[in-house]
């Protein structure tokens, strides 16, 4: 008799899942996918990026920003030191004197990447601003891209797409399809009209938003992009955000190196659902860890009842059909088609690792570039 509720329970986040994950990828489907126009707008651009002891990863940012096709006289680049340790600032001072763009490079006055981008971000004196991470390389149209959306949509805030770099491996394929299904989930929900989560390492927003959002959730170590995302929403609306699907918008970061970093990560952004004010984004995380912890149960039973592993796998199976239409689908938008053999394999690993994950983004403190005890 238990058993038979359990499995109506899960039955019913089930279906609760599949309204969700439909919701999200019509969303994906309704966003146009574009490309770069010749520039023939003025728009005044800062790149802002906080960055620590990135020593190891600058020096392709670096480059890529400086080959932009963006009107070097247009744009200009602020790099903001969060107390690196290393080597980060010794490369950066290397390119301050190139002559074909203007970077300027800040020490934090503060600890902590949020008040870095603040100072950033107040510093600039452009109309758009754009931040990407320390550990990143973008495409040489990059600029162009978000300006030539900026301008024709008129969006106040732009979400752009992520990836990280291909190296192999069962792991490295296992990080990238759980990333890959994180992006192409928040862009969804941006093109249904129900913003989610964008990424800080591709976003764009005027400078006059940034300066009217006053709720920085400051007790939170990460989210500063999720909830200025939602703070637009809440001001002026969801269709004041778009998201960028344009392939020269796509910017390339590191996949964490094991398991225990992209845990770490994961704990980072995980715990930004503590600040959660909108009602969908507490709903679709509700719903996502509700169905994965009544799969976990399921699994964990199986070493008690040897059928739960026969419903755990037929559940599985039914995950992996509501969620390829959405992942498949960026794949092929991040040109990463090899990874869609391993996505159903991916599937049985998920509900485990998501249970766990949140969890410990709820629960436990969290450290982040040689810096422990965040929340």
């Amino acid at each position: 008799m238990e058993a038979s509720y359990i499995l109506w329970v899960i039955f019913l986040f089930l279906i609760a899942y599949i309204i969700v994950i439909g919701i999200i990828t019509i969303g994906w489907i309704r966003i146009p996918q574009t490309s770069t126009k010749k520039i023939t707008v003025k728009t005044k651009v800062s790149v802002i990026i906080a960055v620590r002891n990135e020593a190891g990863n600058i020096y392709p940012l670096l480059e890529s920003l400086v080959k932009q096709t963006y009107d070097p006289n247009l744009f200009d680049i602020v790099i903001v030191d969060d107390h690196s340790e290393d080597e980060t600032v010794n490369i950066i001072n290397k390119y301050i004197h190139n002559d074909i763009i203007s970077i300027t490079l800040i020490k934090a006055d503060k600890k902590g990447k949020k008040s870095a981008l603040l100072q950033g971000i107040n510093y600039s004196n452009s109309e758009l601003i754009i931040t990407t991470d320390g550990d990143c390389s973008v495409n040489y149209n990059w600029i162009s891209a978000f300006v030539d959306y900026y301008v024709s949509s008129n969006k106040k805030v732009i979400s752009g797409p992520v990836t990280y770099s291909s190296s192999g491996g069962f792991w490295e394929g296992f990080f990238r399809l759980d990333f890959s299904s994180l992006v192409a989930a928040g862009a969804g929900s941006i093109g249904v009209g129900l913003p989610l989560m964008g990424n800080g390492a591709n976003m764009a927003f005027s400078k006059e938003i940034y300066t009217d959002f006053d709720n920085r959730n400051d007790k939170h170590a990460s989210g500063d992009d999720v909830f200025l995302m939602h703070h637009v929403t809440k001001k002026f609306g969801a269709k004041s955000l778009g998201f960028l699907k344009n392939e020269d918008s796509m910017v390339i970061t590191h996949a964490p190196n094991n398991i225990s970093s992209f845990m770490s990560q994961r704990m980072r952004w995980g715990s930004k659902a503590k600040g959660y004010r909108l009602i969908w984004p507490i709903v679709v995380s509700l719903v996502v860890f509700l169905f994965n912890a009544g799969l976990s149960a399921i699994l964990i039973s199986g070493f008690f009842m040897s059928w739960a592993f026969i419903v755990y796998a037929l559940l599985v199976i039914t995950k992996y059909f509501i969620d390829f239409p959405l992942v498949y689908r960026y794949l092929n938008f991040s040109n990463a088609p090899r990874l869609k053999p391993l996505f159903f394999f991916a599937e049985f690993i998920y509900p485990l690792y998501i249970f766990t994950a949140s969890i410990l983004a709820l629960f436990f403190k969290f450290s982040w570039k040689n810096r422990d005890g965040l929340s």
